[in-house]
């Protein structure tokens, strides 16, 4: 079950504003399915003050064209490891121009968005993707989805947007959001290595296996550049298994 950014941070809005003004009769009013969203995710929160004394967040970009967020701007549910507890089906959304995770919530009577503090999120997972909270050298970003992670060699994506200002019908300054964007790693031997396509790829593998593995992107027609998330996880693996067989031949 989702339900739209847009509408939910107004209605966030008005409750702030006009709060004492609410009667039994407003309550009632109230969208069912936000408030099947908000019990559920109360339920599996269980009032944890890890996650209950986050910070607030109002959604800032109400005139923009397009939205900050990875996906259509929904919250979806997902699991968040925070402070190395797992919480599994809280709705949550993941703003990649800020790097940032917000999770929706119901206290009382009021349906609340908080931020989650990145420095104690190790994990989530959402829309089907995982990710990992680290830091590398020259990279700024605190999440990389984790496409595979072998022994040899491992693959991370960053997912982010640009913002620009642009005049909108009536001549005033709205902010403008890119289409999603990601930036592809290759992990080896402690160095996180960016690539942007088939060349570049090879070029971070070691010399004495790029025959067979350039050979490989050829056999199966793969354009590391646009390939899906699954065609990925297996080259990776099949590079694995030639560092991996490198790896014990140099060593006998």
């Amino acid at each position: 079950m989702r339900f739209p950014l847009r509408e939910l941070t107004i209605f966030i809005l008005s409750i702030a504003v006009c709060s004492s003004a609410w009667t039994q009769a407003d309550e009632l009013a109230l969208d069912r399915e936000y408030l099947e969203i908000y019990q559920a995710t109360e339920k599996v929160l269980e009032n944890d003050p890890l996650l209950q004394n986050g910070i607030y967040y109002a959604y800032p970009y109400y005139n923009a064209l397009g939205n900050p967020f990875l996906g259509d701007g929904e919250f979806e549910p997902g699991t968040v490891t925070f402070r190395e507890k797992s919480y599994d089906g809280i709705h949550i959304n993941y703003d990649i121009f800020n790097q940032q995770i917000i999770f929706s919530r119901k206290t009382g009577d009021m349906l609340l968005m908080n931020l989650m503090a990145n420095e104690f999120i190790s994990e989530f997972s959402f829309k089907g993707m995982n990710f990992i909270h680290a830091s590398f050298p020259g990279e700024s970003a605190p999440f990389y989805q984790v496409i595979s992670e072998c022994k040899n060699i491992a693959c991370y994506y960053i997912w982010y947007k640009e913002r620009r200002e642009v005049l909108d019908a009536g001549n005033q300054r709205i902010y403008s959001f890119s289409e999603e964007k990601s930036r592809h790693y290759l992990f080896m031997d402690g160095m996180l290595n960016q690539y942007k396509n088939n060349r570049s790829f090879i070029q971070v593998i070691p010399d004495e296996a790029r025959d067979e593995i350039k050979a490989y992107l050829k056999e199966n027609r793969l354009n590391v550049k646009e390939t899906s998330d699954q065609e990925m996880l297996v080259l990776i693996e099949y590079c694995n298994s030639i560092l991996d067989r490198d790896s014990k031949l140099g060593g006998e």
